[in-house]
């Protein structure tokens, strides 16, 4: 099993538990959206404060548009395609 396709299967692991989480704020708080920049905020919240300080504003209103999408969704997706590119090819 390659590199990238056991690092795809670490972030699908990784959404589920976003998403386990998404679930349990929604029984808590009602607020069932956990974004990728709240879990980027709580857990790194200096790199979060200089990549936007540092990074050009075009750039990051694209970022930031990623970024308050749900984590177990781009999470997800990111898992996906690295276990697609990480498949061995079929001769």
């Amino acid at each position: 099993m390659s590199p990238l396709r056991i690092a795809g299967f670490i972030l699908i692991a990784m959404a589920v538990l976003f998403a386990a989480a998404s679930l349990w704020y929604a029984v808590i708080d009602g607020n069932s959206h956990l974004s990728l920049y709240d879990v980027w905020y709580k857990f790194l919240p200096a790199s979060l404060n200089w990549v936007q300080r540092s990074v050009w504003s075009g750039l990051w209103n694209g970022i930031y548009t990623i970024l308050i999408m749900p984590a177990w969704a781009v999470v997800g997706v990111v898992g996906l395609i690295c276990i697609g590119l990480g498949r061995k090819r079929v001769e």
